[in-house]
């Protein structure tokens, strides 16, 4: 329940979904595990797990889903063993050389083979959506992840309107700035982790952890046309993360005193703390969010 990570999208429009509407919606779409053939499946499971009944959990303006995907594991290393060996047995039995599409349906063929005797995996992704403020945010560190599920979301709603939330910022532009002047906004303060690049895609990069970012080594690196990419960053010391250029918040670090706040709730009330901590998790993140938007300006200003 502790997003992790934050891929953030706006709606382009005013939503409102009801729980029944929308958990129809999602039922098009339900999981289901991995056929004989299949080499993945991509579904929506219950947003609170074995605590929940239902594939989304509404909770004050937000909606919790979860995505589930479960994809077979087949080491390429022995499928192209496999493959090896049988075009060598084909080559020496039949005195010809295989060719690629005859290879190409060789593999297929070994592949659909093993399929069934696979070993599965599974992962789950979480996401919510805040109705109320026009925030879609997906627990992830990949932006491909994150439009993996929000065009599940798309396929069962139908339609989708969001835009990834800070993509017309020049966000190195911003992170530069920043830890130049050394100067944030309210409410923010510069952690202790940074990426800086040579302005070359290709040039090269400074990696910091646990570093003075103040120091003059960092200056230096500044002074000589280094811009930041990734930066360590405290909002009003409950929430650590680092805000990258894409627009990504990632390692997300709540506080023990946020942490706390639901500690109390017996765990024979999971599904009560599942919810308690939802909330407090939801109000946070768009608190955070909020701030952040208004330390970068007005996106139509840009």
């Amino acid at each position: 329940m502790w997003f992790s990570n934050l891929i953030c999208y706006r709606f382009k429009q005013d939503v409102s979904y009801t729980q029944e509407d929308f958990e129809a919606a999602l039922e098009h779409d339900v999981f289901r595990p991995c056929g004989s053939q299949d080499m993945s499946t991509f579904g929506w499971t219950k947003a609170l797990g074995k605590h929940g009944q239902t594939l989304s959990h509404f909770s004050q303006h937000c909606i919790l889903v979860c995505a589930k995907r479960e994809e077979k594991v087949l080491p390429a290393s022995v499928i192209n063993e496999m493959v090896a060996e049988k075009i060598e047995s084909i080559e020496q039995e039949e005195n010809r050389p295989v060719k690629k599409k005859e290879k190409d349906e060789i593999k297929e063929n070994i592949t659909a083979t093993l399929l069934p005797q696979a070993f599965k995996k599974s992962s789950l992704q979480f996401a919510f959506i805040d109705q109320k403020n026009g925030w879609v945010i997906v627990n992830s560190g990949s932006f491909n992840k994150a439009e993996e599920l929000t065009a599940l979301l798309r396929k069962s709603l139908g339609t989708l309107p969001i835009v990834p939330a800070f993509a017309n910022y020049d966000l190195d532009l911003f992170l530069t700035d920043w830890l130049t002047k050394f100067e944030v906004p309210e409410g923010f303060a510069i952690g202790s982790d940074a990426e800086l690049q040579e302005a070359d895609d290709n040039g090269a990069q400074v990696k910091l952890k646990q570093h003075d970012l103040a120091s003059d080594e960092i200056k230096l690196h500044l002074e000589h046309g280094k811009r930041v990419t990734k930066l360590g960053m405290d909002w009003r010391e409950r929430v650590q993360f680092t805000l990258q250029n894409d627009g990504s918040l990632k390692r997300l670090s709540f506080s023990d005193t946020l942490k706390e706040q639901n500690a109390d709730i017996p765990k024979e009330d999971m599904a009560v703390k599942l919810d308690a901590d939802f909330i407090l998790v939801t109000e946070e993140i768009k608190e955070l969010l909020e701030e952040l938007s208004q330390g970068l300006g007005d996106q139509d200003d840009l």
